[in-house]
């Protein structure tokens, strides 16, 4: 295109040809004017062959009907030029000058270029064009095939498999898609390595209780006069496995983020519920638990959600206190607004947890190793981080100052969200 429209330079023989004709029609009409056709032929006789065979002269006293006179002028070159001129003698003549044949004669003995592209150029910009589609579509598929392959690779079940790494410095949509693939396959390698871990880690907790209920029973059959004490073994395993049972349907229930059962309800009644009941099981190891609400009758502490979920979360923080608890020590319960959150902050005066395990002590089947802390199963926090992030909440634990631990549970206010909306 560039060579096509900005190339428009006159050819050689165009500039020969014009200025060749002008000299001989000028030294014609001169001789003719002058000397009449006897000295025209006299000056064509030392022409040369070739230069007469374009030129003519016939008698004309006016322009043949449709014939017009054309002029040599810069840039343009006629196919022939025609020129009338008058003897001494008042006769007239035709000259007449064949420039094409005279151009042809000086012309290259060569076809023209295409896009006046000389044929080298053309063809180096051909290859040149060849190799750079070339280029082009390798540096386009090769990620596509990549995708392909990785997309393979998890379908049957690998999961370790990145793409972005294998991007090298693009920067385009294909890296911004093999980012996001990245992302897929590593969340996918979590929530799997979870699900095992958790699998793994209920039927390491099944075993035991169920291993002990065989024993009863053989203990039974083997000794018949110990039958009552052997039910009452099977009673207490059965009790056991019955509330692992609950506690991971509890678990799994709260892995759906869409509650259907969705209601509203008043937070502040709900904690005070929940130390109510564990102000009764506190009497025992002799544990005070304290409430301390933001002016209680005063301030809305609405809450979307599900109440037995959200109570079932806050009972097993509190119980979770209670049970690292040493007699005559206080359990605080405080509950308060935070901006648009709710804050229900459980504190107690144990013996606190390790800062590098903190993070894992909401985890399923983890559990603290402290004399204080009991029989469990390491569910009940697990479940209440489930329950949080159910209500578009958080939770989170830190140590307390001298001693003590403190998990924090933070709920979306009703009214706030209005409010913001």
């Amino acid at each position: 295109m560039v060579f096509a429209f900005y190339n428009h330079h006159e050819p050689p023989e165009s500039g020969i040809a014009r200025r060749f004709v002008k000299l001989q029609i000028t030294s014609a009409v001169s001789t003719l004017r002058s000397g009449g056709m006897p000295a025209l032929n006299a000056m064509m006789a030392d022409w040369p062959q070739d230069d007469r065979q374009f030129f003519s002269v016939s008698p004309s006293m006016v322009p043949a009907e449709g014939e017009t006179l054309q002029a040599l002028e810069p840039g343009k070159t006629p196919k022939e030029i025609v020129e009338f001129v008058q003897g001494p003698k008042g006769q007239g003549y035709r000259l007449r000058y064949n420039v094409e044949g005279l151009m042809s004669e000086y012309r290259p003995k060569h076809r023209e270029h295409m896009f006046h592209i000389p044929t080298p150029l053309l063809w180096i910009g051909g290859l040149g064009g060849l190799l750079f589609s070339a280029v082009l579509a390798w540096n386009l598929t090769r990620p596509m095939l990549q995708m392909r392959q990785a997309f393979g690779r998890v379908a049957q079940g690998d999961l370790s498999v990145r793409l972005l790494p294998n991007m090298g410095k693009r920067h385009d949509e294909l890296s911004e898609v093999a980012r996001d693939f990245d992302s897929m396959a590593e969340r996918l390698q979590v929530l799997v390595k979870a699900r095992e871990e958790l699998l793994h880690d209920v039927s390491h907790e099944l075993r035991s209780p169920l291993a002990r209920l065989q024993l009863a029973i053989g203990l039974a059959r083997q000794n018949p006069l110990n039958v009552e004490t052997s039910l009452q073994r099977i009673e207490h395993e059965a009790g056991r496995l019955d509330k692992m049972i609950g506690e991971l349907l509890a678990l799994s229930r709260t892995e759906n983020s869409s509650m259907p059962d969705e209601e509203y309800f008043d937070l502040y009644g709900l904690v005070s519920a929940v130390v109510n009941d564990a102000r009764y099981e506190a009497q025992l190891p002799g544990v005070e638990i304290l409430l301390k609400p933001d002016a209680p009758g005063q301030t809305d502490y609405t809450v979307k959600g599900n109440a037995e979920l959200m109570r079932r979360a806050v009972d097993n923080v509190v119980r979770n206190a209670l049970r690292f608890s040493a007699r005559e020590q206080t359990v605080t319960v405080t509950l308060q607004h935070a901006e648009e959150w709710l804050k229900i902050d459980v504190e107690d005066q144990g013996p606190g947890v390790e800062e590098d395990k903190l993070s894992s002590i909401f985890d399923p089947f983890v559990r603290v190793k402290s004399p204080l802390s009991g029989k469990g199963y390491g569910l009940g926090l697990a479940i209440t981080r489930k329950v949080m992030l159910a209500h578009n909440g958080k939770v989170e634990a830190r140590n307390a100052e001298p001693h003590g631990l403190v998990i924090s549970l933070q709920v979306p206010h009703y009214q706030s969200v209005i409010q913001v909306a």
